[in-house]
């Protein structure tokens, strides 16, 4: 089972988000924490810049159940 906002590998049972997506009390993150988040990642782990980040995050935030409908990812 994989997280349904980043796509993490979790433990079966673990509910639908991982440790790094959810607030204290389980919830998931709002949208513009989590995609800030996400594209830090991007930036340290890929070495791109803040714009190319972006862009990769948005694409991929696409791909998510927990964001693929969301407005701020509309075309």
């Amino acid at each position: 089972m994989n997280c349904e906002s980043c796509g993490m590998p979790m433990e079966h049972g673990q509910g639908s988000w991982c440790q790094h997506c959810t607030n204290p009390d389980g919830t998931l993150q709002d949208f513009d924490e989590r995609f800030e988040r996400m594209v830090q990642w991007q930036v340290r782990r890929e070495g791109q810049s803040r714009a190319e980040a972006e862009v990769a995050t948005r694409a991929y935030m696409r791909t998510m159940p927990a964001w693929r409908d969301h407005p701020k990812l509309a075309p």
